[in-house]
């Protein structure tokens, strides 16, 4: 009974302690984060429902961020779980029904789900005892799991949909998430959640179509490497290669025009919206600064950390064989480092879409930010994606990652504003900054094939 959902379980289990053991300083500042971010969240609770501060925010508006977030999650579980999961190949092909072993699949994934969420909120109303803060919503806490358990049951049917041949099959579950969001209400959530387990069943019986096409893709790529090029050219090639077929160029070109948008509108609207009087006050007009910042941020987040890692994440076994080939190191991170200028130049939009809200007279300055803050992205990302090929979580590396880059840019782009309000022809200073950048960048490249030699010789 449940024996797929046990061995999931058992190997997540398993392959957590054996990479602490491996990396204990990496996972020590990652618990460290977490724990900061967790006081962060409470002392913030407890500014907000201890002072006027103007802030409305309703428990209805807490419930669709918690859910939205789990939401994801449980999508990127199914797919490394189900989708692309190379161990389900042996019990699929067995006698016991496919939809069984899928089921169970998805348990392993609840259950993980709801450890997740008990752990966190439940240090979470103890880090808001600590600033006496009682909090005793049994009912609220209860519709909260309830509503876990939609998102994960919604986010697996999600997945097991995007990612097959017949995509219009999840029509229903966008529907039924538009139904959610559009309500804002969290009784709206409860009352769907059997319509999302019913939609679910059906998703089960109809998976098996998302597995075949996604280890289809697989085989078509694997013939497309067969092709002979420079080392180089062909490392560049199958980093492309994999960043079009999985759709992420798209997704990086929405994701720049979007937060384009939608960073300009926050520059022109958003103090007012978002922001309380008397934080208007104090801050001034450094909250437009801080929007584009903000914007500049994720965008480089999302089109340089995270492709950066993923370029060494999930190569253990290539990266192995290239170490026993006749190829020096340097080759192999450049090569596969050179697919990131794709990855730069669906990061522009950004920069012109910001520009019909703020105008087009700061577009160097911007471009300039967007430059320096990307080079930083590949910096940091392309060392620890090197040192942990193959080995570690890409979520739990991208969020270390992202906290150390957030200081970083936030230095850089408190020089840019210095210079361009106090320096008379700033392009100098900032063709200097970014010289000195393309050295770091060619020191830190340097580092990494030292690093890949250190961990394969």
């Amino acid at each position: 009974m449940l024996d797929t959902t046990k061995l999931i379980l058992t190997n997540n289990t398993r392959n957590f302690f054996k990479k602490i053991k491996e990396a204990p300083v990496l996972y020590f500042i990652f618990a460290s984060m977490t724990f900061f971010s967790l006081i962060m969240f409470a002392s913030a609770t407890y500014f907000i429902m201890s002072f006027e501060t103007g802030f409305n925010i309703s428990l209805d508006d807490v419930f669709y961020t918690v859910f939205f977030i789990f939401l994801l999650k449980s999508g990127a579980d199914l797919y490394n779980h189900f989708v692309k999961s190379e161990e389900l190949s042996y019990p699929l092909s067995t006698q016991v029904h496919q939809s069984k072993t899928i089921f169970e699949v998805f348990i392993s994934i609840l259950v993980s789900q709801l450890v997740i969420w008990f752990s966190f909120s439940i240090l979470f109303l103890l880090m808001l005892s600590i600033f006496n803060i009682q909090v005793l919503y049994l009912l609220e806490y209860a519709f909260f799991t309830v509503g876990i358990i939609a998102a994960t049951a919604l986010g697996c049917t999600a997945s097991f949909f995007f990612f097959s041949k017949k995509k219009y099959r999840i029509l229903p579950t966008f529907f039924l998430l538009a139904f959610c969001f559009y309500s804002q209400k969290i009784l709206f959530v409860i009352l769907i959640s059997p319509l999302a387990f019913v939609h679910l069943y059906w998703a089960i019986k109809n998976s098996m179509d998302s597995f075949l096409f996604s280890n289809r893709k697989e085989r078509i790529k694997e013939k497309a490497q067969i092709k002979q090029r420079g080392l180089i050219k062909t490392l560049f090639y199958r980093e492309t290669t994999v960043l079009w077929r999985d759709k992420l160029l798209f997704s990086f070109i929405f994701f720049s025009v979007s937060s384009g948008l939608f960073t300009g509108y926050l520059y022109l609207y958003g103090h007012e919206l978002l922001i309380p009087e008397q934080v208007r006050q104090m801050l001034g007009e450094f909250l437009p600064q801080m929007f584009v910042f903000l914007g500049i941020y994720v965008v480089v987040v999302y089109t340089a950390v995270f492709p950066g890692l993923n370029l060494f994440l999930n190569e253990e076994k290539t990266m192995w064989i290239n170490r026993h080939l006749p190829i020096r190191n340097e080759t192999i991170i450049y090569g596969k480092t050179s697919a990131l200028a794709l990855c730069f130049i669906t990061s522009i939009p950004f920069v012109f879409y910001i520009s019909i809200f703020i105008g087009v007279n700061n577009i160097v300055f911007l471009l300039w930010l967007l430059i320096i803050s990307y080079l930083a992205g590949v910096i940091i990302a392309v060392p620890i994606g090197a040192k942990y090929v193959g080995k570690k979580s890409d979520i739990l590396l991208l969020y270390s990652m992202a906290m150390i880059l957030l200081a970083v840019i936030g230095v850089l782009s408190f020089l840019g504003s210095f210079v361009e309000q106090n320096i008379e022809h700033p392009i100098v200073i900032y063709s200097l900054i970014v010289s000195i950048e393309i050295i770091l960048l060619f020191i830190s490249l340097k580092i990494s094939a030292r690093i890949i030699r250190l961990d394969y010789s």
